[in-house]
């Protein structure tokens, strides 16, 4: 049972971290930079949803942040 949840999990992640990189690709196509188009994805995410959110957000940055910029490097 946990591993049918920890995978449904997964799965649901990695759509949501492909669908942002499809909205990223489309924005970067009329001219925003990669960082412009987070922004704009950011702000308009920080818009609709309740502070909780931005806290646990706000929470993986401090802990993943560096791996990931280590990892978009190689």
């Amino acid at each position: 049972m946990l591993d049918e949840e920890l995978n449904e999990t997964a799965v649901k992640a990695k759509a949501i971290a492909e669908i942002v990189e499809i909205a990223l690709n489309n924005l970067m196509k009329v001219d925003l930079s990669r960082e412009e188009a987070l922004a704009g994805i950011l702000s308009q995410i920080a818009i609709q949803v309740d502070k909780k959110d931005l806290e646990f957000a706000l929470d993986l940055n401090k802990k993943y942040h560096k791996s990931f910029l280590e990892n978009v490097k190689k």
